[in-house]
């Protein structure tokens, strides 16, 4: 889309009308009566005049091609519309018009594809609100604000967000370059406004609310685009929408849409929000100032709102820095001799709006701290109008962000509205103050370490390792199949081997070096241990003979339905000191393959210590995808154990990276346990789920 859409001369309006409330007539209005600078164009063939200013039939009648077709008429006639705008060579349309239905007649979506394709329009939309530029002072929606121009843009896939967001910005200090309502993106969707905003000169940050992604690889590709240029917000909906149904595999259980969201949006490098508030507040911060490191002086009259903010800090990864000696000997010479000589910097309840200057300016001026957090609390010797003030100097002595928090209500408001008015980002509580600061420190990450592009695939493999993977038989592969598939691909696994019968058990076993593990053979059973289905560390025919029937019996009791194929016996290994993990691949409906890692075992589920990433990998992520992980801190020396080598287990991911990326059809994999030791890491049970 050319800038003709971020940038219109001309719009032309269809469906403006005498009826003061229909959708076209409030567009036509807002853009005739706020300002907007270019030629507003009235369409409608039922009037010759509309808002004291001609109306025409079409553009093509009125002898106009506008850069932007607005379109509020009835599903069945828009079609029309675009037609019209093709003849005249606009090549941008958004359509306000919501309820086409299913069908290829004239009201369909199916026909208003067709028929923009045909016209060669992009169209954004149908069923969305708009588009608001506050600094051309173009609102093409039907909400009545107009919030002010400044550095943010909102692309959102509900109208209603962006008429909240519009009609509070004022009152919250936010200002934007861009609101965009994407509608149902029948042609134009999240890539194309991504691409839009990034390359937009007035956009400084990117806030994004996002329902549901339709072009996985077009959103992952515009997305990383994004975040080299500027800090991107993301807020989800629906995180906790199922990510795959009846999943065989412990990963499929385990990893949901949300997830799976989540790790794009960390291999891409924007910062995701749980909350609008969240993203209010960040962009309240973000719009202001840029943050540049994560080590926060927090000064402040009151010890408890101090302790607060920086249990909070704690709470989001982050500390409060050591305050330097030298700037505490500084200030000993104008504080109250009761301050805390720490950070946080606790100027006690008598604290003069001096005292606040003093402590502000020493920290901003320090080398250990990279953002300053004013908090005060209101006392009758510390005026709230003078402090906010102090902090208005202060920050124009330093290019370093400051950030305020005045609690309170009626004695603070005036001191607040200071503040907002001279672009100090405020906060009310100190926890959002936190909050906003933690998702800027990571949207202003260095581009190299938040944009990897995408890895591809070694090419490491030999012509019978590829040769293993097809053709493979749709379903659940067995586990000797699925281990042996891994093996080729430089995954440890001992290899089992299938005992129809006891003697067949018995005899297998004796040919192992130690003591063997049975377990049970069934294509009805995924997990087995959820059928009793494991004996380990068996030694003796007798003890074989026994664990065979044991496991058999267990089944029929458990699962009477379930096919009993016997046992695989495979060697029993016990490695000292070993943890375990897990390591799964699910196919994303949207995004592809992804690979997880995190604690491993029965109990799996129930734990939920995981970490997600998209395919294929590099050793970077892969290293990236451990340390997410609370399983990580087991990994090292930890209290009696000795460490795993992570780069041999970076090398098992890696492996199994490569394995998924060669097979067409894979849609589950699932490694648990992983035997992670000092001595090595073996995998003892595999299941590949073929499509």
């Amino acid at each position: 889309m050319d800038a003709s859409f971020l940038n219109p001369k001309s719009i032309a309006v269809y469906g403006a009308s005498t009826n003061g409330t229909s959708p076209a007539t409030i567009i036509l209005q807002n853009l005739l009566g706020q300002g907007f600078d270019g030629e507003v164009v009235a369409i409608n063939p039922k009037y010759d005049r509309v808002a004291g200013q001609a109306c025409f039939p079409s553009q093509t009648k009125a002898g106009t091609c506008a850069d932007l077709a607005v379109i509020a008429i009835p599903p069945s006639a828009v079609s029309e519309a675009i037609l019209d705008c093709g003849d005249v060579g606009t090549s941008t349309a958004i359509v306000i018009t919501a309820g086409f239905q299913d069908g290829t007649d004239a009201g369909s979506t199916a026909h208003l594809v067709e028929t923009a394709k045909d016209a060669g329009l992009s169209i954004i939309g149908p069923n969305c609100l708009g588009l608001i530029r506050p600094h051309l002072r173009l609102n093409a929606t039907f909400q009545p604000t107009l919030p002010p121009a400044g550095g943010l843009a909102l692309i959102s896939q509900s109208g209603a967000i962006c008429s909240a967001m519009a009609d509070m910005a004022a009152d919250q200090g936010l200002a934007f370059s861009l609101m965009l309502s994407l509608g149902n993106s029948i042609s134009w969707g999240l890539p194309e406004a991504l691409e839009a905003a990034g390359s937009d000169h007035q956009t400084k940050v990117i806030l994004a609310y996002v329902e549901g992604v339709r072009r996985g690889d077009a959103f992952r590709a515009a997305l990383r685009r994004a975040c080299t240029k500027k800090p991107v917000i993301v807020l989800k909906a629906g995180r906790h929408a199922a990510g795959s149904q009846a999943a065989a595999t412990h990963t499929g259980a385990l990893v949901g849409s949300d997830k799976v969201f989540s790790a794009v949006l960390d291999e891409a490098g924007a910062v995701q929000v749980q909350t609008l508030g969240e993203m209010l507040e960040t962009a309240r911060l973000l719009e202001a100032t840029r943050v540049t490191g994560a080590r926060l002086a927090i000064v402040t009259n009151g010890g408890g709102a101090g302790v607060l903010t920086a249990d909070r800090l704690s709470d989001r990864g982050l500390s409060c820095p050591d305050l330097p000696e030298d700037t505490a000997l500084s200030l000993d010479e104008v504080l109250s001799p009761n301050w805390s000589r720490a950070n946080p910097l606790d100027i006690v309840g008598d604290a003069t709006p001096d005292h606040y200057e003093a402590a502000v300016q020493a920290c901003l001026a320090s080398d250990a701290f990279d953002a300053v957090l004013s908090i005060l609390s209101p006392q009758s010797m510390t005026g709230p109008a003078a402090v906010a003030e102090v902090l208005v100097r202060a920050r124009d002595t330093s290019d370093k962000p400051l950030l305020s928090c005045f609690l309170g209500g009626s004695n603070v408001a005036s001191a607040k509205a200071h503040l907002r008015s001279n672009c100090i980002p405020k906060f009310d509580l100190p926890e959002y103050a936190i909050v906003a600061f933690d998702c800027a420190v990571r949207a202003e990450l260095p581009t190299k370490m938040r944009n990897q592009e995408a890895a591809s695939p070694s090419n490491r493999y030999t012509s019978k390792q590829l040769a293993a993977l097809s053709p493979l038989p749709p379903g659940m592969l067995s586990d000797s199949t699925s281990r042996d598939l891994l093996a080729q691909f430089g995954v440890p696994c001992p290899i089992p081997n299938l005992a129809k019968t006891e003697a067949d058990a018995v005899a297998l076993a004796a040919d192992l070096p130690g003591a063997a593990v049975l377990k049970v053979a069934s294509p009805d059973v995924s997990h087995k241990s959820e059928v009793d289905g494991v004996r380990v560390n068996i030694e003796g025919p007798n003890a074989v003979k026994e664990a065979f029937r044991n496991i058999q019996a267990k089944l029929a009791m458990a699962r009477p339905d379930a096919t009993f194929s016997g046992v695989t016996v495979e060697e029993f290994i016990s490695l000292p000191d070993s943890r375990e993990l897990l390591v799964g691949v699910t196919r994303d409906p949207i995004f592809g393959l992804t690979i997880t890692f995190g604690a491993g075992g029965t109990l799996v589920e129930l734990i939920d210590d995981t970490s997600t990433a998209l395919l294929p990998l590099t050793r970077d992520r892969a290293l990236r995808l451990i340390e997410r992980t609370k399983a990580a801190a087991l990994l090292g020396d930890y209290r009696n154990m000795a460490a795993v080598d992570i780069n041999r287990l970076v090398d098992v991911l890696i492996g199994v990276s490569d394995l998924s990326m060669q097979i067409p059809n894979l849609e589950e994999m699932d490694i648990n346990p992983l035997f992670a030791a000092p001595e090595g890491i073996v995998a003892v049970d595999a299941r590949i789920r073929i499509g």
